[in-house]
Order: C-alpha cells, then sequence, then structure tokens
C-alpha cells in the first residue's frame, strides 16, 4: 500500500487534496483528518495543536501488547454526547450519516465500529512492522465504512493532518513506509491568516464551526480580539521548515511540494504533475472534489462551496482591514513576492535568499536536534490563539446577542440528534 500523506499547518487547503484524490479507482481516500501520534516525550502538554510534534513510533511485537492503545482507538465505541457546548468529534470521524467537520448533503453512510475493532485485532497479530500496523488501520477503516465501498484498490491511500508538517522525525516516515509520498501545500498568507481570523470571530460570536447561521464578513473585519503577530510568525517558521526539509529530503522526489493557489487556479496541470512524481495514471475524476460518492460542500468557514472554490484565494480582503494587510505585507512582501512567481509543482524552496527567510539559520542549526527543533516549533505556534483582552465594548454586547440567536436556531437540531439519532444530516456543522 503506498501512503500519500498531505502534511501542512492547518487552514492550508490540504482536504483539498485527498477530496480531489477520492473518484481515482485506485485510491482509498480518508473522510476525515489523519494524524500520526503527539510525541509525549519530547512535548508532554497534548493540546494538539499545530506546532506541536507528532511522530512516527517505533514498534515491536513482542512489546506491544494492545494494538489499539498503540494506535490510539478506543476498544469501545465512544458515547455520543447531546448536549450543547460538549458536543465533541467523533473519534474516526464516521458514523450513522456523519462525516466530520464537512459541508454535504444528507448523506447515507454507516461505519461499523465493531467489525473496524474486530479487523484491526484480528490482523494486528501478524503485522511486524510500522507498515503493516498502518495498512492494517486503513484496511480495517475501509472495510468497516460502507463494508468497502470506498476502498477502491487500496494500491494508495490518501490522508492528510494539519500540523504533520512537524513530524519531529519526519525522515522515518520514508524509511518506514518505502515507495510512499509526502505532500505539502503552501498558501500565501493572506488566505491563511484570513481563515484563521475567521475562525477566531466565528468562536467569538458563538457560531463555532456550525454552517449557519453565517457570520457577516463585516463582523469578522471589525474583530481585534487576536494575535496578528503570532499568526505571521507561525506562518514565517512554516514556510523556513518546508525550504529545511526540502533540502534534506530533495524536491519532488518523496516530498512534494505545491502551491494552494496553483491548485485551485489551474487544477488540471497541478494534479498532473503531482500524479507524475507519485505513479498515479491522472483520471478526469481527479479534478472533481467528491466525499461519500457525491460533491463535497468543502470544509470552510465561508460556508458550502461547490468544487474548486477560486474564490477562496481573493476573499481575504472582506476580512482583513488596511492596517492588518499593511503588517503582513511588511513582515512577509518579499516571501510572497517569491512564491507568487513559483508557477510550477513542484515549487522549489531551495533557490529562495535564504535571508528573507524567518529564523532561518536557527531552524538550521538544530534541524538534526530533534527535540530542540519540537520544542522551537511548538513554543512558536504556542501564542496563535492568544487572544487580547480588554474592557467591554460594543463587539461584545454583539457576540452575545448572536451566540444566544446562535443556541436558539440550533435547538431544533439537538432535538433531532437526541430523538431520532442516525435520520437525516447529523453533522454537527
Amino acid at each position: 500500500m503506498i501512503n500519500i500523506h498531505v502534511a501542512s499547518i492547518n487552514r492550508s487547503g490540504a482536504s483539498l487534496m485527498t477530496r480531489l484524490f477520492d473518484g481515482h479507482p485506485d485510491v482509498a481516500s480518508y473522510p476525515v483528518e489523519f494524524s500520526y501520534p503527539w510525541n509525549p516525550n519530547i512535548y508532554p502538554f497534548l493540546d494538539g495543536l499545530t506546532g506541536s510534534p507528532s511522530y512516527i513510533p517505533d514498534f515491536d511485537l513482542e512489546e506491544t501488547a494492545d494494538i489499539l492503545e498503540f494506535l490510539g482507538v478506543p476498544k469501545e465505541k465512544p458515547e455520543k454526547i447531546i448536549k450543547w457546548g460538549k458536543e465533541k468529534a467523533n473519534p474516526i470521524g464516521i458514523s450513522k450519516n456523519y462525516l466530520e467537520r464537512e459541508l454535504y448533503n444528507t448523506v447515507k453512510t454507516d461505519f461499523d465500529y465493531d467489525k473496524f475493532i474486530r479487523l484491526l485485532l484480528e490482523s494486528g497479530k501478524t503485522a511486524k512492522s510500522i507498515q503493516d500496523v498502518y495498512d492494517t488501520r486503513h484496511k480495517a477503516f475501509f472495510d468497516a465504512w460502507e463494508n468497502g465501498k470506498y476502498a477502491g484498490t487500496m494500491k494508495y491511500v490518501a490522508t492528510y493532518g494539519s500540523g504533520q508538517l512537524f513530524i519531529s522525525n519526519i525522515e522515518k516516515y520514508f524509511k518506514e513506509f518505502p515507495s510512499s509520498f509526502m505532500l505539502c501545500p503552501i498558501r500565501n498568507v493572506t488566505g491563511y491568516i484570513a481563515s484563521e481570523k475567521t475562525r477566531y470571530a466565528r468562536m467569538y460570536y458563538g457560531t463555532r464551526r456550525f454552517a449557519y447561521p453565517r457570520l457577516p464578513n463585516i463582523f469578522v473585519k471589525a474583530f481585534s480580539h487576536y494575535d496578528l503577530e503570532a499568526l505571521i510568525r507561525s506562518w514565517l517558521v512554516t514556510i523556513t521548515r518546508i525550504a529545511l526539509l526540502q533540502e534534506r529530503l530533495g524536491i519532488g522526489e518523496g516530498f512534494v511540494v505545491y502551491r494552494y493557489e496553483n491548485l485551485v487556479n489551474n487544477t488540471e496541470a497541478v494534479m498532473k504533475s503531482i500524479c507524475g512524481k507519485i505513479g498515479l495514471s491522472f483520471l478526469q475524476s481527479l479534478l472533481t472534489t467528491t466525499i461519500a460518492g457525491q460533491v463535497w460542500g468543502g470544509s470552510s468557514h465561508q460556508g458550502r462551496q461547490t468544487g474548486v472554490n477560486k474564490n477562496l484565494i481573493s476573499y481575504y480582503p472582506k476580512v482583513l482591514r488596511s492596517d492588518e494587510l499593511a503588517r503582513i505585507e511588511d513582515a512577509c512582501g518579499p516571501i510572497l513576492e517569491f512564491l507568487n512567481s513559483c508557477k510550477t509543482t513542484p515549487v522549489d524552496l531551495m533557490s529562495i535568499p535564504k535571508d528573507i527567510l524567518y529564523d532561518y539559520s536557527f531552524q538550521k542549526r538544530y534541524f538534526d536536534d530533534e527535540e530542540k527543533l519540537a520544542l522551537y516549533s511548538a513554543l512558536a505556534f504556542s501564542n496563535r490563539r492568544k487572544v487580547s483582552v480588554g474592557p467591554p465594548d460594543a463587539s461584545a454586547i454583539s457576540a452575545l446577542v448572536f451566540a444566544r440567536l446562535v443556541r436558539i436556531m440550533h435547538i431544533p437540531r439537538m432535538l433531532k440528534l437526541k430523538l431520532f439519532p442516525g435520520l437525516g444530516k447529523q453533522n454537527y456543522r
């Protein structure tokens, strides 16, 4: 089984790539995020945020008595919590007519959790390597999801995870999964920050990830209770890390970097280039985004999308103020200019002038020190969700009113989940 792992930071369009792979008959494309485990030996605060180090673990059949614990899979299906403010993500991401965090119409799908566990326990007994363990996990997942309806031939399995760019022992991925690939999207800083700001504003106004009611962009634009500098820094740190990974792993071999904007503007050219790198036959289905056999509605905070939506590249002026854009340009202008000149795939960051890369010398100095670099990455992203606190203003009153409106509007959904589980659309969006 050839792995295609789309490793990125959040808000970079990783899910878009897996949805394009979804319709290919040789690819089993995960409908939800898939992450390798967090590394508690380096960073014990398992908050699951971008920057916190994950890793490819060692595997010893004699010492690994419990494959479920090794994979972080609960033996019993967790009980669904139906209580406002207490709703949690499904640990597998699929249940009766439910696909985690994705927008779709009424989807008829199911996941046999008991079968998933049984297959894992049965097949896991013969695993002799990390490759065997995860091949078993992937096959059990797709066999339990509608009896393999969405598995295809499983010559390839496509996964994605935000934060997976910070796997602390990333070279081990290529050693343990031979002939596999890691794809890395780069999104322009304006789109990245616009998406993050929208998320924080939605949390502030109580809409969270719900698709309705949609928070007006004028509210998002006025929102200022977030740390712009932390977001700029996290993006700059990421660009430097990608450049250093290319120095070590090469350009377009196992590690393939592409621009999100190029993928959206010229989907066919980018997908043909990637297919050529990973040995996958190019089909027209790779130009259509699907999930569970139907058109994908996206997972954007901008609401439902249709296919590859080019508007997501240019919407940032609707939510970012002129002072914010000026600060972004001041900090990231030279790198943005370089990226905007990159029109082909793979993107070559090795030719970028080192003097415009943020913290290049520091990251390069510790690149081979797994612990120090992992701690640095975690700290670099640690302030990303920091909020600015001040006296209540007009926005606080608006947020309180809007949050109450959201709760009232979701009463029918909560009643449906409680009284008619599995009926109709169950996604908490």
